[in-house]
């Protein structure tokens, strides 16, 4: 009887034992799987004009990361292009927008925003129009982070307050 006993506490020791590896192989899965350490805030689209097929969008960048990483393209399904812009003011004090070509860099614990009159991504060619109270789906790519997939409220002025819609990786 005791080697019953004896061969049921080494089954169940096997058992114990092979459950902590299955354990740990799914966390180690999904600890593999977390987000590269980019975080997307206060996302915003602005409603195109009439039948308009041009609009911008904002949002604040964060790179939770340990290395610098680069903004280096934008693409949305329902649009034929999406740019980096920047506006900046003259010397003779005309606002002038011009695309941004070597990405936009994004520190290590650093923060990025694009907002009206300033850094910002210009979105041409759009399928149809669209109107506050919609969704048009980003995808942000790094040049280390990779793919970022944001879906940005389509409003007429920014997001206020705690309750602001936020979008992660």
């Amino acid at each position: 009887m005791s080697r019953l006993s004896r061969l049921r506490l080494i089954e169940i020791g096997v058992a114990v034992v092979l459950t902590a590896v299955a354990l740990l192989f799914v966390a180690m899965t999904v600890w593999a799987a977390e987000p590269a350490g980019i975080g997307v805030a206060d996302a915003w689209v602005r409603p195109t004009i009439g039948q308009g097929k041009t609009t911008a969008a904002y949002m604040t960048i964060t790179n939770m990361g340990d290395e610098d990483d680069v903004l280096v393209a934008v693409r949305s399904a329902k649009a034929k292009a999406v740019e980096l812009h920047q506006t900046s003011m003259t010397a003779a004090g005309i606002m002038q927008m011009r695309e941004v070509e070597d990405g936009l860099p994004v520190a290590a614990g650093g923060t990025v925003e694009l907002a009206p009159g300033g850094t910002h991504l210009m979105i041409m060619g759009l399928d149809e129009a669209l109107a506050a109270g919609g969704e048009l789906a980003l995808t942000l790519e790094f040049a280390k982070a990779g793919p970022v997939a944001v879906v940005v409220p389509v409003s007429a002025s920014a997001p206020e307050g705690e309750d602001a819609p936020h979008a992660h990786h």
